[in-house]
Formats: structure tokens, sequence, C-alpha cells
């Protein structure tokens, strides 16, 4: 076994030697798939990148017998800057606001059946903090194609799970949140997150502390707090357009707030398909009778030149009589789904993508919901979308 640990290493570190790109990083030190997701907009030892998206979204909620409507905008904005440090090192900084606490409402926008518990909210989801992402990343590169880094972050993600779904390749053009966002990406703002990694064209071995986030989200100032947190990733990268992930995090301290996290997704992206397929299972130690909870789903974005093509679905577990009245000890499942298109005005491969399209959810197992929600509910999110 450990000579083939050694022999796969050998032949990441050499035989695949095209090199290891920090820029390929997406969120915190989790890769991209696909192409790389900063623009060099400069020269010389001190390069800058950025990217953005932008939805304005308008939403009718039917089913139940007065309908729901909303306008809000969804949107991010990240920069960044490397310094090369010699031939083989580096200094990356690199930075992620969102204009949310401004463009969506303190309880988040409508959206049937979610949940986010830290904040209370069913049947609406939060929206981003001001501040995504504001860390530096020091690298040194051992050969070609291996890369030894240190990341620390004022807020980022840490080595735990997949890329948050706005900015992965197959969930950027959604104009709303998965439903499993409550499991799936609850930790990717973290803050004072340290992560270690070694990198090379074939894998990553990473692990992180940091402190795990409960305060209330959708906020123009990020929470700061001691390290009580800590996550250890597995990624294989066979090709630049795959990403398979396995990882575990223990997050929070004490017997309320005490979590335990495992991961495990396959991300693939290319110029005309993006799949992303997760699990996820939450278990809660400390507290007695609590069950286990598991998410698991798939989300697809097929391109053409002008027309996009999206799918999600999701199975997950909810607190036993969610949504009227969610209380432990207990699970119950749901299973959803999210259709849509996006007409895109300027085609492929143009630098910026302006175009319009529009989301519909579908849920089962509503007919005992059908006195509070009425027949078969639905959100219908029609919105423009402008983006790099």
């Amino acid at each position: 076994m450990i000579r083939c640990l050694l022999l796969l290493a050998l032949l990441s570190t050499t035989a695949l030697g095209q090199g290891v790109d920090p820029l390929r990083n997406l969120s915190g030190t989790t890769p991209a798939t696909g192409a790389s997701p900063w623009v060099r907009s400069g020269s010389g030892p001190l390069t800058f990148f950025h990217g953005f998206d932008v939805h304005v979204t308008h939403l009718t909620q039917t089913g139940p017998a007065e309908q729901e409507t909303a306008t809000f905008s969804t949107n991010w904005l990240g920069a960044g800057a490397q310094f090369d440090l010699g031939e083989r090192a580096f200094v990356l900084a690199r930075g992620r606001v969102s204009l949310e606490p401004y463009t969506i409402e303190e309880n988040g926008y409508p959206q049937f059946f979610q949940y986010v518990p830290e904040e209370g909210l069913i049947g609406r989801m939060r929206g981003n903090d001001l501040v995504g992402e504001a860390a530096v990343q020091f690298g040194y590169r051992i050969t070609n194609a291996s890369l030894l880094s240190l990341y620390g972050g004022l807020v980022g993600q840490p080595a735990f799970g997949a890329a948050p779904a706005q900015l992965r390749a197959s969930g950027i053009d959604f104009a709303e949140a998965p439903f499993a966002w409550e499991m799936q990406e609850s930790v990717h703002d973290s803050t004072s997150v340290i992560t270690a990694g070694w990198t090379t064209r074939l894998f990553t071995i990473e692990g992180s502390v940091f402190h795990d986030t409960v305060e209330a989200f959708n906020e123009t100032e990020f929470e700061t707090g001691g390290i009580d947190s800590r996550a250890a990733r597995f990624t294989l990268t066979p090709t630049p357009n795959l990403a398979i992930q396995v990882s575990r995090a223990e997050l929070g301290e004490g017997e309320l707030l005490q979590r335990d996290m495992t991961s495990a997704s396959l991300s693939y992206g290319g110029p005309w398909a993006a799949v992303t397929a997760q699990w996820t299972s939450r278990d809660h130690p400390e507290l007695p009778g609590a069950e286990s909870e598991t998410a698991y789903g798939i989300e697809v974005a097929l391109r053409a030149s002008r027309n996009t093509f999206l799918v999600r679905a999701e199975h997950l577990d909810r607190p036993a009589g969610f949504p009227l009245a969610p209380a432990g000890p207990g699970v119950e499942e749901a299973t959803h789904y999210t259709a849509g298109y996006i007409f895109d005005f300027i085609p492929a491969p143009a630098r910026y993508k302006l175009g319009v399209g529009v989301n519909i959810d579908y849920r089962t197992k509503t007919h005992d919901l059908e006195d509070v929600y009425g027949h078969k509910p639905q959100g219908i999110y029609a919105f423009v979308r402008l983006r790099t």
C-alpha cells in the first residue's frame, strides 16, 4: 500500500508536469473545474483577477390562496492579486463581496420549503454576507507540478465540501440557492480560517482549523471568535475538468452546537456542460436521540451558443413536523426539483453573458399540506442575469 502511494505521488509530481495553478482555486482552496475562474487583467509580477455575477429576480409563489411575490437580487464580485517571490514562491490575496445585505430583505427571499435553522427561517432563504472571502494564500512550488500552501482567511471556506453553488460551473446560473444549502454550504463563510495543503496535478490533501459562524447572516460585519472547528479533505483531480472530493468536519463546541459533518462530491466542468453530484451527512453526537441527517442530489447545466438548460434534483432530511412545526427527534424526507432555462443575448464564447431566464420549483409529498400551501405549490423565478 505504501509503495502504491509513493508511486502515485511520484507520477503526480513529474509525469503529469504542466504545473499546479493556485488561480484555479474557486473558493478558499476548493479547485474549479474547467477554465480558470480568474481573469488576468494586468502584467508583471503583480497580476489582478476578477469575476462577478448578478441576478435580478422577480418571484411568484403559486399554490396558497394569497400568492406571494418578491423582487430581489443575488450577486457577488471577486478580485485578487498575486505577487511572485522568486521563481518558486508566491503570495495570493483574494476577496469576494456581495451587496445582498442591501438587495435582499433582512429575513431573506421567499423559497417554498427552504430551511435555515440558525436564523429560524422556514420558507425563506437568507442572503449572503457583505464579505464572502477575505484571505491570503502563501505557496511554494516544490516542483513544477507540486505545491505546498498555507491559506489564512478572516472570512473564507475551510477544507470541506464542494464549492458553493453560486460560484461553481453547474450552479452559477440558478437564480436561487439549493434546498440543501444549510447542510452542504453552511461552513462556506467561516471566519478565522487556516488551511495547510499539499497539491499535485493529481490530488490535494489539506486540513483546516476555523471558527464556526452560527450568528445571523445577511450581515455587513462578519462574526469573529476563537477557533472551535476542524476539517480535512482529499480531492482527486485526474483532469482539469474533473474534481472528486471526500471531506470530514467537526463543527462547534458544546452539547448544543457540536456537529460532525461528512461530504463527498463529484464535479465536472466543460465548455458545454457542467455537473455536480454531492452527498452530505450530519450527526449531533452530544444530543440524545438525535438522528443522522443526510442530503444528496445532482445539478446539471447544459450550454449552447445562446441557450442554457438547468436541472437540480435534491433529496434531504428535515426535522419531524417540517415545515409546519419542525421539531426533533426524528427526521422527515423531502425531494425537490428545480428546472430552468436562460436565453443569452450575447452568444458564446463572449467574455460577458447577458440573458433572461426562469427557474421553476417542484416538491413531492405536498398533498398533506394542501390546506396551508394549496395544490402543487411552486416557486417561479423570472430573472435577468449578467456575469463573466
